[in-house]
C-alpha cells in the first residue's frame, strides 16, 4: 500500500514510528488491536468532537475507554461538547469513520489526549487510511500536535 497523508507527513517531521498494516474487517479499535497483537489500552481511537459554538477538538482516547462528553465539555472550558455525526466529521477530518488519523487532518484541530495514555511509552493511533496504523513514542505525538492533557473518559 501506498503512504497516506498522516504517514508521510510523519516522516517528513523526523519522527520514528512503526507502521502497522491489516485486513480491516469492522469499525473499532478492539478489532483494530487484535489484528496488530496490541493491548487495547495502547490503541487509540481519534474522535471529532463539537464545542458549543462550533468549534471542532480532536479527542484521542484509548480503545480500552469510553468518551465522556461531560468531561471533554470541561476540558474544552465549554458547556457542552459531543461526538459529530459522522458526514460531518469525515468532511472535517478528510478520513473515513474506522481510518481517521489526528495527523494531517483537512482542518487542524486542537487535540484533547485522555490523560491516562500519557503513562505509556508509546501507542497506536490511525494513519490515515482504513486497516493502516501508526505505533509513536506518546511524548511525539504530544509534541507534535500539541495535545492538551484531561480527563476525557468515563
Amino acid at each position: 500500500m501506498s503512504d497516506t497523508n498522516a504517514i508521510k507527513w510523519l516522516r517528513a517531521q523526523g519522527v520514528s514510528f512503526d507502521v502497522l498494516e491489516y485486513d480491516y474487517e469492522r469499525i473499532g479499535a478492539e478489532a483494530a488491536a487484535e489484528a496488530v497483537g496490541r493491548p487495547l489500552e495502547m490503541v487509540c481511537k481519534t474522535l471529532v468532537v463539537r464545542g458549543p459554538d462550533r468549534s471542532a477538538w480532536a479527542a484521542i482516547v484509548p480503545g480500552d475507554q469510553r468518551f465522556d462528553s461531560r468531561k471533554t465539555a470541561t476540558a474544552i472550558g465549554a458547556k457542552s461538547a459531543e461526538l459529530m455525526e459522522a458526514d460531518e466529521a469525515e468532511r472535517i477530518s478528510g478520513y473515513k469513520l474506522g481510518g481517521v488519523s489526528p495527523f494531517c487532518m483537512r482542518r487542524s484541530l486542537p487535540t484533547i489526549l485522555e490523560e491516562s495514555l500519557l503513562v505509556l511509552e508509546r501507542i497506536v493511533v490511525n494513519g490515515g487510511r482504513r486497516g493502516v496504523l501508526v505505533e509513536l513514542a506518546t511524548e511525539d505525538l504530544v509534541r507534535l500536535l500539541d495535545a492538551r492533557a484531561a480527563d476525557v473518559c468515563s
